[in-house]
């Protein structure tokens, strides 16, 4: 999956660099005794609860360095401030920021993350983006099992995201996969991302039990690390019904595959035929990439209400079967509004193509 890496405004003494993928915003920041990161939701918005993880990476050549660098890296301090108030705090060594309240009336105030060394001093200040009015989409109505759009593929060690109605907050959410509860990374009002579990592989199972209302399915946990015999994704791929295909091309491992027929169901959902419609990379047995899909309108009316939104790359991921004729997994959905043109949900749909 693609990332996109954002310039932030910080001043101080260590570095920081910033990366969002999979509904996850991970900082970095580089200090003497090695890096802190700060994982926090992608979507934060005035009026949220939210949720976060600090981790610490000690630098070092040898265990003893590393262990006095764990210590004088456990003694910082991470803190959310917004118009010089602090919202959230808390020490590396304690790992959490949990539940923190994003005033609902941001004002014209910047919201800045802090950190501090053990000895009390600021190292760095950096600003955190924040939409400065609340998210378009809220949820206010008590969470059913059939609201939390669970991802059908993860990758072995990498973040998942998931979408539903959540509170922002650790204490209330417990995600498990393939029967083990899993790191819960980040968490706002309308998502969580757990870290996936990196010794299990294949098909499983995922869990989600949100303030006492639990959802599952079926799970596929791609492991990049177990070797499989390399295939060509080379031809004329369809949909179980035939009515829809696409003609694709490999080169090493990245992927390009142009339409060639589009059914009516697929052309409702925004497809169209005649065009570069996927691109991505085969890793392993593993497609991960885009599809590319319209806006469902006339292209003149939606060049004049959602110009930025009348076409769309929607991420996928694919499994390759073993005997490399079926790929399975899940393509991303979008609900936009089409009063202000932003995407306000996100889901999955699952996905299977022929050849």
């Amino acid at each position: 999956m693609a990332f996109i890496s954002e310039s932030v405004f910080a001043e101080g003494k260590i570095s920081v660099t910033t990366k969002t993928t999979g509904g996850l915003r991970t900082m970095t920041f580089d200090t003497p005794e090695g890096k802190i990161k700060i994982y926090l939701p992608d979507d934060m918005a005035a009026g949220d609860t939210i949720s976060g993880t600090v981790v610490a990476e000690p630098s070092g050549t040898d265990a003893e360095e590393r262990r006095e660098n764990t210590d004088e890296l456990n003694g910082y301090v991470v803190e959310l401030e917004v118009e010089d108030k602090e919202i959230g705090e808390t020490r590396i060594k304690e790992g959490k920021l949990k539940a923190v309240s994003i005033p609902k009336d941001l004002g014209r105030g910047t919201t800045k993350i802090i950190i501090s060394d053990s000895k009390g001093e600021k190292v760095i200040t950096a600003d955190i983006p924040i939409q400065d009015s609340p998210h378009p989409l809220q949820y206010t109505t008590p969470p059913s099992s059939q609201d939390f759009k669970l991802p059908y593929i993860g990758q072995s060690g990498e973040p998942v995201e998931i979408q539903g109605p959540f509170d922002g907050s650790f204490d209330t959410t417990v995600v498990k996969i393939g029967g083990r509860e899993a790191e819960v990374l980040a968490e706002s009002p309308r998502k969580v991302i757990v870290q996936t579990p990196s010794d299990i592989a294949g098909s499983t199972k995922i869990e989600v039990l949100e303030r006492g209302v639990q959802s599952d399915g079926e799970f596929y946990i791609a492991d990049l690390a177990i070797p499989v015999k390399e295939k060509s994704l080379d031809g004329i791929w369809r949909t179980k019904s035939g009515k829809s295909s696409w003609r694709a091309s490999q080169d090493g491992q990245t992927v390009s595959a142009d339409s060639v027929l589009v059914s009516k169901e697929d052309q409702i959902r925004g497809y169209r035929p005649n065009v570069n419609a996927i691109r991505g990379r085969l890793q392993g047995n593993l497609l991960v990439g885009q599809i590319q899909q319209f806006f469902l309108m006339p292209l003149e009316e939606c060049m004049a209400m959602c110009p930025s939104q009348c076409e769309q790359w929607n991420d996928l991921k694919l499994i390759l079967s073993e005997d490399g004729k079926t790929l399975k997994g899940q393509i991303q959905k979008k609900v936009i509004n089409t009063e202000s043109c932003v995407v306000i949900e996100f889901g999955w749909r699952p996905w299977t193509i022929l050849r």
